[in-house]
């Protein structure tokens, strides 16, 4: 299953690249290709990729910050821990 991911992420880098631009463009410079690859794999493509390459290239470009941000929130409401203590606080700096 890494392999599959490893290929998709090789596959489709340049346009989680370019996306990652357009966030930086619009002032969101934190964002990199690896958590817009993160967003699909474990949100947007969760249960199923899409089965064409135009298709998967249509989703990247039509995916906005908000959309990014929507996860991030989902992601950290969900974040699993049983005390502060074992949370990494540097991420959210």
């Amino acid at each position: 299953m890494a392999e599959i991911a490893d290929d998709l992420y090789a596959k489709l880098e340049p346009w989680f690249e370019l996306k990652v631009k357009e966030f930086s463009k619009q002032g969101y410079d934190n964002i990199h290709t690896e958590d817009i690859f993160r967003y699909f794999t474990n949100f947007s493509w969760k249960h199923s990729v899409p089965k064409h390459y135009y298709q998967q290239i249509q989703d990247i470009m039509k995916v906005t910050a908000n959309h990014y941000f929507d996860f991030v929130a989902l992601e950290a409401q969900v974040y699993k821990v049983t005390s502060l203590d074992e949370m990494d606080f540097d991420d959210f700096l």
